[in-house]
């Protein structure tokens, strides 16, 4: 059974990072970045939250193929309570495949090293990253406890604590928890 593969968490905790590596390590599978999708649609550095939807609403058609074609979709992509609800589950559902979500959280005082750190590689990331380092407020604050509020609800999302840990030991323990579910009863 194909599996859509959400991985959540706040900015910059290396949701699209480890999704490219799964991708680049289980063929077939697709890395559905729907930042970088956002990027392609006009007028996203004017509004992006509008550009995200656009690229939400294909990102699930796009998914929803994949996924009937029998291949896994992994799909990094921050969620919260104030998001209008992306339908991953229910697109997972529709294609007759698995939904995973994984919430990959960091401790505040490692998350705002990561943020500090971070060396955007194209214009979409640049522009999250200028959002995100603004001065009108405690963005990163806001979408943490939005985040935490979202989990609250969501008895079934694994909680992966990134904190301490590099690249490779979070992918070591993405794989541990998706071999979990393998072992389930259907």
């Amino acid at each position: 059974m194909s599996r859509l593969i959400h991985l959540n968490g706040p900015p910059r905790v290396g949701k699209s990072t480890i999704a490219r590596r799964y991708a680049d390590e289980h063929a077939g599978t697709l890395a559905l970045d729907l930042d970088v999708l956002a990027g392609l649609i006009g007028g996203w550095r004017d509004d992006f939250s509008a550009a995200l939807e656009v690229a939400r609403s294909h990102g699930r058609a796009m998914a929803r193929r994949h996924l009937r074609d029998g291949h896994d979709v992994v799909i990094p992509q921050l969620v919260t309570v104030s998001d209008r609800g992306p339908g991953f589950e229910e697109t997972a559902k529709d294609a007759g495949a698995a939904y995973i979500e994984v919430a990959m959280l960091v401790d505040d005082d490692e998350h705002l090293r990561r943020l500090r750190a971070k060396c955007p590689a194209n214009d979409v990331e640049t522009q999250i990253q200028s959002i995100l380092e603004s001065d009108d407020g405690d963005l990163v604050g806001r979408i943490r406890r939005h985040l935490s509020e979202y989990l609250a609800d969501r008895a079934d999302a694994v909680r992966l604590d990134t904190t301490g840990l590099d690249q490779g030991a979070t992918y070591a323990r993405l794989l541990d928890v998706l071999a979990g579910f393998e072992q389930r009863p259907a």
